[in-house]
């Protein structure tokens, strides 16, 4: 299951600080696959592809590229 033909590629839908949905953006997975976070491998990646753009929403990542894969949520601002 991929959201597009590049493994690395990961589907992350942003959420308003009220819940209600916003977008969804196909993200390059920078964060690393092995020996690190994959806390600290979204965060690293949602920086890496879109900058501050959407910095101020939730991010949710049902399938992340990463070897201990489970879904993450992060809260306003990445940190």
């Amino acid at each position: 299951m991929g959201y597009s033909d590049d493994e690395s590629m990961v589907r992350v839908d942003f959420f308003r600080k009220s819940g209600k949905w916003y977008t969804t953006e196909a993200v390059k997975w920078t964060g690393g696959w092995d020996n690190v976070s994959i806390h600290d491998a979204f965060k690293k990646s949602l920086r890496d592809h879109l900058g501050d753009r959407l910095s101020d929403m939730d991010a949710v990542c049902l399938h992340p590229y990463h070897r201990y894969a489970h879904p993450l949520w992060l809260r306003n601002g990445w940190e």
